[in-house]
């Protein structure tokens, strides 16, 4: 055996043990000079969203079922942890549900070739973690890896072909450009901010496609009264513990008590979200609200779709 493959054959048993995910690959390309195992570069992009409205909530789901569905290393969080403590709470978490539509996307790649699309929806699923293991954001409330909300993203599907090759070049997991995706919200009463019916439609085979319908409470450019600033974090890990996330600076966003009595979640049966939900339809059974993101137009940086390096 020559030095050049010796070696090649102790990295492989190397990494056997540091890291099994990779060690059949490695196996494979022992001897062969065209065999590379370089990662794929990933790069950084600046995304700026424009007046986006916004319906959100969490459904009880078994912590287990949840912890399934994250790479070995993310712990997910019970709702023990977030504070909401009750008998069975260490044994239960929370699956997010997220739909916005926004006027307008703006995106910056790291070459500072901008890309525009207008009118766009984006509907994301996760689930909260614990991000002591996590390396740090570019929006951080502590100098380290704190946001307000991290969630661990079990699906992102976005009709914007800029804001999916913004997720793409950071490395986000199960993401998706879904151009089908509807999002129509209809005024009950233009007179009066009260309700609007809301139609969100996200088609295709996925294992996280769904909908959401119900008349919402109104949070509108014309509603909004003012709101709060928070960081939020949507985060990933792909196949080799690289950290992804979509680190999301929200100032004056206009939020809900609730998203309204008669607002449901529904799903296809058979599908990972429908078995974690255990049922073709739920309503919100963790918290739930409509609204609403102002911006005086594109320009300033809201989000940062960056690569972070690997899991603690």
């Amino acid at each position: 055996m020559d030095t050049k493959t010796e070696n090649s054959t102790n990295n492989v048993l190397t990494n056997t043990f540091r890291n099994p995910r990779i060690a059949l690959a490695g196996a494979l390309c022992l001897g062969l000079s065209a065999c590379y195992t370089n990662l794929a570069p990933l790069t950084n992009s600046d995304v700026d969203f424009s007046n986006c409205r916004e319906i959100a909530g969490g459904i009880v789901a078994a912590k287990a079922d949840l912890q399934a569905q994250v790479p070995e290393g993310v712990a997910v969080n019970s709702l023990t942890d977030m504070g909401f403590v009750f008998d069975g709470s260490d044994d239960v978490g929370m699956l997010i549900v997220r739909s916005l539509a926004c006027e307008a996307i703006q995106v910056t790649d790291a070459k500072d070739t901008v890309s525009t699309d207008n009118n766009v929806a984006f509907v994301h699923v996760g689930t909260p973690i614990n991000v002591a293991n996590l390396p740090a954001t570019t929006y951080s409330n502590d100098s380290v890896n704190g946001a307000d909300f991290n969630i661990y993203t079990l699906s992102y599907q976005t009709s914007s072909p800029a804001y999916f090759g913004a997720m793409k070049r950071a490395g986000l997991q199960n993401i998706a450009l879904n151009e089908g995706i509807v999002n129509v919200l209809t005024d009950n009463d233009p007179n009066t901010c009260s309700t609007a019916n809301l139609k969100v439609h996200v088609p295709g085979d996925s294992d996280y496609a769904l909908g959401i319908t119900g008349d919402v409470v109104e949070a509108t450019a014309e509603c909004h009264v003012g709101g709060a600033d928070f960081i939020a974090n949507w985060w990933s890990v792909d196949g080799s513990n690289r950290v992804t996330a979509l680190s999301n600076e929200v100032i004056d966003q206009t939020f809900t008590d609730t998203a309204g009595p008669d607002v449901f979640v529904v799903t296809n049966e058979g599908t990972t979200i429908n078995k974690l939900i255990g049922s073709d339809r739920s309503a919100f059974t963790g918290f739930s609200g409509s609204g609403y993101l102002p911006s005086e137009g594109l320009g300033n940086i809201d989000m940062v779709a960056e690569t972070l390096g690997a899991l603690n």
